[in-house]
């Protein structure tokens, strides 16, 4: 049973965060300051509605106030997945050309309007982060401590000073038609599954380290931006990344995209377990390969949060039967 205390610091935390997503409201367009609506960070026809039944998908949350901080939840089509991003006419003419005509997934005009959704998702999350944390030392100094939450704000807003110099390049490329990322595409059986999300190259290892070195924060830091959702009854998959950054990531994009099948499903679930959280499932999936061992979710975060080489990957296939049994050994390995 909760302590006082506990349901104190899980109900502030609660309205500080619902209320700074309420404040958060002007579109992200560079040149609108509309009021913004809620967006899809991947389109609900033909791609999330591939996933729905009975008008929900299952999507994972976080919630730090209980036991198992990561969590499976139902969510209805219209919720999941969204985002206040853009104004209403901004959302419906920019992404005009991926959600009423078909994707051709050779046409980088296209490619690099999933790449601009991906990384605003991020930034609205960092902003409601800092926002939250802010309100919190405001009103309730007094059950949270206020230098580790300083601290935390510190990081996040260097997050989102790389954010804005990589928003910048996207806008230059969807205004000047100049092509400043690369973009790697495949397509793989049908898998319930819609991911879309960024996540730094380098390992934590290497960013210690250049701070050692240099005697502070790396600046520029490398972002590697992946797409997965089902699509003409496939799964398309898109990675990208800075062009000018090719020479370092080229080779590790290539040992995910340029896999086999088999292995490619490895280090998809990989990224999913270990490097990204903004990704959706079916509740048939759900059922099928998640719900007898969600545990795992939660112990491959909190893994996550120690692994100093986020580069490594390991023996584990969210889409075998034998997953559960899989996790399980990778537990055992792993201490």
């Amino acid at each position: 049973m909760k302590t006082q205390q506990e349901i104190k610091i899980a109900a502030a935390f609660q309205k500080c965060k619902i209320k700074a997503i309420n404040e958060i409201g002007t579109c992200f367009h560079p040149e609108c300051e509309a009021k913004s609506i809620n967006s899809h960070i991947l389109q609900k026809n033909g791609i999330l509605s591939t996933l729905e039944k009975d008008g929900h998908v299952m999507e994972m949350g976080i919630n730090p106030f209980q036991d198992d901080m990561h969590y499976f939840n139902k969510i209805g089509i219209n919720k999941a997945y969204s985002f206040k991003c853009f104004c209403n006419e901004h959302d419906t003419d920019l992404f005009k050309s991926i959600e009423t005509e078909e994707i051709d997934f050779k046409d980088y005009s296209k490619l690099i309007l999933f790449t601009l959704r991906t990384i605003y998702n991020e930034k609205f999350r960092k902003l409601v982060n800092v926002r939250m944390r802010e309100l919190l030392i405001d009103k309730h100094s007094d059950i949270y401590d206020v230098d580790f939450l300083t601290e935390l704000n510190k990081q996040e807003k260097l997050g989102l000073k790389d954010i804005e110099k990589t928003e910048n390049l996207i806008w230059k490329d969807i205004n000047t038609s100049s092509q400043s990322f690369t973009f790697i595409t495949r397509e793989i059986q049908h898998i319930d599954l819609c991911l879309s999300a960024f996540y730094n190259f380098e390992t934590t290892r290497e960013l210690d380290f250049y701070k050692h070195k240099h005697g502070k924060d790396k600046e520029d830091v490398i972002d590697i931006f992946v797409n997965v959702f089902p699509y003409n009854g496939k799964t398309s998959v898109m990675m990208s990344y800075k062009t000018a950054n090719e020479s370092e990531v080229k080779g590790y994009v290539n040992t995910i995209m340029k896999e086999s099948e088999k292995r490619f499903l490895r280090k998809l679930t990989n990224l999913l377990m270990f490097q990204c959280e903004t990704w959706i499932t079916s509740q048939e999936f759900y059922e099928k390969r998640i719900k007898k061992c969600e545990h795992y979710f939660g112990m491959a975060a909190e893994y996550s949060n120690k692994n100093f080489d986020e580069r490594q990957f390991f023996l584990i296939n969210l889409f075998q039967e034998n997953f559960c049994d899989l996790m399980a050994k990778w537990k055992k390995n792993v201490g």
